[in-house]
């Protein structure tokens, strides 16, 4: 089963998916200092992460998940079992190089990224 793609294109199914809501609101504070909190609305954040990454892959992820867009993600939503798709902005992309010695290939390992709803 495909646990998750960008904008259409499928990488390997992430080591971990985690879901959270994310707050929209105004808060300011009125003269006598009671806060005073406007909710906007409230949108999802998805934290990917994986453990080893193949380099196709990660040039597929950095490639359509550049800071300057939004993209598009389907993602496994373990809450509901079903796939779910979101309009999000990528945030905190980060990896480390890992060299295999055995296969004699680079890989990248502790890759985690944030997708904030649109």
């Amino acid at each position: 089963m495909n646990f998750f793609s960008i904008n259409g294109k499928t990488i390997k199914s992430p080591t971990e998916i985690t879901i959270s809501p994310e707050h929209l609101d105004k808060a300011e504070r009125t003269l006598d200092g009671t806060m005073v909190i406007d909710v906007i609305g409230t949108k999802k954040k998805v934290d990917v992460s994986w453990e080893y990454l193949a380099k196709e892959d990660l040039k597929v992820l950095t490639t359509e998940s550049g800071s300057d867009r939004f993209s598009r993600i389907t993602f496994h939503n373990g809450e509901t079992g079903e796939l779910e798709t979101i309009v999000s902005r990528a945030e905190n992309l980060t990896y480390m190089p890992y060299y295999d010695w055995a296969k004699a290939q680079l890989l990248w390992k502790d890759v985690s990224l944030s997708f904030k709803e649109k």
